[in-house]
């Protein structure tokens, strides 16, 4: 088949009719998986299209089911603090996104919250929010979108399903393995703003209230190596003493150790330092930081499950946490995994 420019034409269904020796109806049934087909008619017939190069029309199906079988991905912003979106946990977290989704025959469309509200272009079944950020009722402007949405993050944000680790128990963990380890002055580099945050500080005062150590400060700083290479700077200034830092990313773990070693102030011999993630910036560190490890690939792929439940079955999910587990390496001193 050609069209009048002489290039080959895309066949039609009536075409892989005659191909198939069936009717149109039974063509358009059997590619859209329709049970009224016999199971071995429906394949031969999907490898009749196949090999003849036809291509479902999902632009005129979505008109007629209202579903574009498309995911609506949205990431906070394209860059947070100097963290640029080519960020390892966000690509690991679409990783597990997409071996889930692509399978349930749905596609996936990356974008950023303010592009989502401000396009009228963007057509989308359901949405999977990437970070909760520091404004929650930027989350309530999606959540009103009345698409079905699951979120990355802590719980009760602003109406959402959402899918996060157990940050708590993050923070209770690498606060009593530095207690553990003879640490008794703690610095928290991150900003509670964030929900997630948040939830690490108190799981880090949980531990420390049943202890003899303390928390000397909260440092905010943004999920960046510069930030918090700044925060423990800033921190060293201002003369507060500490022989240990809990840092919510692997990244702002990473700028302390920046910040310490250009000080020539040992790790961990004058300050134990711990982070969040368990990315590869911690395991290729040197030193080697020890790190509250997150899943992210699991993560990806309990998002998807999450949300084609809502889209599939009708199915609302409770908040699900995913755990955590505490990664020792010689920023910290030893080699114990919990």
């Amino acid at each position: 088949m050609k069209n009048r420019e002489g290039t080959p034409a895309l066949p039609t269904m009536a075409a892989i009719a005659e191909l198939a020796g069936v009717s149109k109806i039974t063509v358009s049934r059997a590619l859209n998986g329709s049970d009224l087909v016999r199971p071995e008619l429906r394949e031969r017939i999907v490898e009749v299209a196949r090999a003849a190069g036809y291509r479902l029309n999902v632009a005129a199906r979505s008109l007629r089911t209202r579903r574009s079988q498309t995911v609506a991905v949205v990431v906070e912003k394209l860059v947070d603090g100097e963290r640029p979106i080519a960020d390892m946990v966000l690509l690991l977290l679409l990783g597990g996104l997409l071996e889930v989704l692509t399978p349930a025959d749905h596609a996936m469309l990356v974008t950023t919250r303010d592009h989502f509200l401000g396009s009228l272009r963007i057509s989308a079944d359901g949405i999977i929010m990437i970070g909760q950020g520091q404004d929650i009722s930027r989350v309530g402007e999606i959540v009103a979108t009345g698409l079905p949405m699951v979120i990355w993050g802590a719980a009760d944000a602003g109406g959402a399903n959402v899918v996060g680790s157990d940050n708590r128990r993050g923070g209770y963990l690498a606060a009593e393995h530095l207690v553990a380890t003879g640490r008794r002055r703690i610095l928290f580099l991150g900003d509670p703003a964030h929900p997630e945050v948040a939830r690490r500080l108190d799981g880090v005062r949980d531990c420390l209230a049943a202890s003899e150590a303390m928390l000397v400060s909260v440092a905010k700083c943004d999920f960046s190596r510069p930030g918090g290479a700044r925060a423990l700077e800033d921190a060293l200034a201002a003369g507060l003493v500490f022989d240990a830092v809990i840092a919510v990313s692997d990244y702002i773990a990473a700028g302390a150790c920046d910040t310490l070693i250009a000080r020539n102030l040992a790790i961990p011999g004058d300050v134990a330092v711990i982070g969040f993630d368990d990315i590869s910036v911690a395991a290729n560190h040197r030193p080697p930081i020890s790190s509250i490890r997150q899943d992210w690939h699991e993560a990806g792929r309990l998002l998807a499950n999450t949300l084609l439940a809502q889209l599939v079955e009708g199915v609302e999910a409770p908040h699900r946490l995913l755990p955590v587990e505490l990664i020792v390496r010689e920023s910290t001193g030893g080699s114990l995994k919990r």
